[in-house]
């Protein structure tokens, strides 16, 4: 008996066990395999998607000339980014992207968020190092949540999640999003000029794309408040890192707040680890144990559950689902 259908994965270190759970999974539904180590090995492959039915990747280029090469049924990334799939492309070639999103996920994500904003508005660091230096008690200097305005740039899962979680703290929340619906209660919606010049807090939490790539440049970050505080949890690349840089310099933002950079990891030279007060953390800071159960299973039936006529259990593209669903409604086999 023939494979129902066949997979593609392309490894990296960080994804090795779900492509492991998955491989497993794959052989006991009777699923073909082919798997490469890396990009490289990938790119290195005369046909590397010949006969693919389902292409598995993390963090390479998987644009127009790649999507169209094969007749792929889905590009699925284990995790939540997408920024490397052309899903404009994938849409318009009826090819459904799967993705990480799970619950877990995105609650870790929003609880992390709101961590950051603390830490930030009442100076941790500063605290425990006054405490490991045995310095005298110096005057004040945290700031309460509670009659703040937050900005939100982006307003997907995470960005709702976190605004749930701040219901009750007594903020002003504003958001900035190119396409807004279904709009919480109480949130304003704002242009992203409005929203740099008003908050007191501005967290970045968009998807990484052609529209928000480069995104805060030195004209907008100038924008912000002089003690605003800016968060970023999302990707790196939305913010000009070197505007950001300058911008701190020269003692314009009270704080930043960064789980993410334009190059990772981080650069050992990078001037933004000379910054006084910046919180850093290496693209980590939201990932818990209770997620990294749930991306596994969810990335194991992101890659079945194309072959079977059903679409993967998040999808980033779902105005192709009408269309893919005629296409792919029947099994291979």
């Amino acid at each position: 008996m023939n494979p129902a259908g066949k997979v593609v994965m392309v490894g990296m270190p960080s994804i090795m066990y779900m492509l492991d759970a998955g491989e497993q999974e794959l052989k006991k539904r009777g699923h073909a395999l082919v798997r490469y180590a890396n990009a490289a090995e990938f790119r290195a492959a005369q046909t590397p998607l010949a006969d693919g039915d389902v292409l598995v990747a993390m963090a390479m280029p998987c644009r127009r000339e790649l999507l169209s090469s094969a007749r792929l049924r889905a590009v699925v990334s284990p995790y939540t980014g997408t920024e490397f799939i052309d899903v404009a492309a994938a849409t318009e070639l009826d090819i459904v992207v799967g993705f990480g999103q799970t619950p877990e996920n995105t609650i870790g994500m929003a609880e992390s968020t709101i961590m950051f904003i603390l830490v930030s508005l009442y100076d941790l660091r500063h605290c425990e190092q006054l405490l490991r230096d045995r310095a005298p008690r110096p005057p004040l200097f945290a700031r309460l949540l509670r009659g703040k305005t937050v900005g939100l740039i982006g307003l997907g899962a995470v960005g709702r999640a976190i605004i749930d979680r701040l219901a009750g703290w007594e903020a002003r929340i504003l958001v900035a999003t190119p396409r807004p619906r279904e709009i919480p209660g109480g949130v304003e919606v704002v242009s992203l000029d409005e929203l740099l010049v008003a908050s007191d807090i501005v967290v970045v939490v968009a998807t990484l794309n052609p529209e928000t790539r480069g995104l805060l440049n030195a004209e907008r970050i100038a924008k912000m408040k002089h003690d605003a505080i800016l968060v970023n949890t999302a990707r790196g690349a939305i913010i000009d890192e070197a505007a950001l840089v300058a911008a701190l310099r020269r003692g314009h933002l009270a704080k930043v707040a960064l789980d993410v950079f334009e190059t990772e990891p981080l650069p050992a030279d990078s001037p933004l680890r000379e910054i006084s007060g910046a919180v850093l953390t290496p693209h980590m800071v939201g990932q818990t144990v209770e997620s990294e159960h749930t991306l596994q299973s969810a990335a194991v039936e992101n890659m079945v559950r194309p072959m079977e006529g059903r679409p993967p259990l998040y999808v980033r593209n779902p105005e192709v689902l009408t269309t893919w669903q005629t296409r792919w409604s029947r099994p291979q086999g």
